[in-house]
C-alpha cells in the first residue's frame, strides 16, 4: 500500500516522470506521524479532534513532560504505530531554547525500529 507524498508545507510532490509521487513502507509512517504532530485540533473540518497541535505550543510554557505525553497519546493513535513496543518519546531542550523530539517505535507493518528527530 502506498499513499501520496506530501512534504508538509508545501504542494503536494511530484516524481520524475510529472505523476503524484507516492510514499510506501515505513516512509508511510513518519509522513503521517509529522502531518500529526505538526496539525493543530480543529484543522480539518470532518476530524475535529485530529491533531497533536505542536504548533500552538511554541512559546508557551508547557514542560518537556506535558509535550511528551502529548506526542505519546497521539503516536498510539496512529495505525502505521506498533503497539508493542510503546514508542519511545525523549525531548531535549537545546541551548538556544529550543525543543527537540526523538522519536522511536516500531512500523506496524514491517516491525523495522524507526528513530525520528523532529
Amino acid at each position: 500500500m502506498s499513499d501520496i507524498s506530501h512534504t508538509l508545507g508545501y504542494d503536494l510532490d511530484i516524481s520524475e516522470n510529472g505523476d503524484l509521487a507516492t510514499v510506501s513502507g515505513s516512509d508511510i509512517g513518519k509522513q503521517r506521524i509529522i502531518r500529526r504532530l505538526s496539525t493543530n485540533p480543529g484543522d480539518y473540518i470532518f476530524w475535529l479532534d485530529y491533531g497533536a497541535g505542536l504548533p500552538q505550543k511554541i512559546g508557551n510554557t508547557d514542560s518537556l513532560a506535558d509535550i511528551s505525553s502529548i506526542v505519546l497519546e497521539q503516536m498510539k493513535m496512529e495505525s502505521a504505530i506498533s503497539e508493542s513496543p510503546t514508542p519511545s518519546i525523549k525531548m531535549y531542550m537545546l541551548t538556544d531554547g529550543t525543543k527537540k523530539i526523538s522519536i522511536q517505535y516500531a512500523d506496524s507493518d514491517t516491525d523495522e525500529t524507526i528513530l525520528m528527530e523532529i
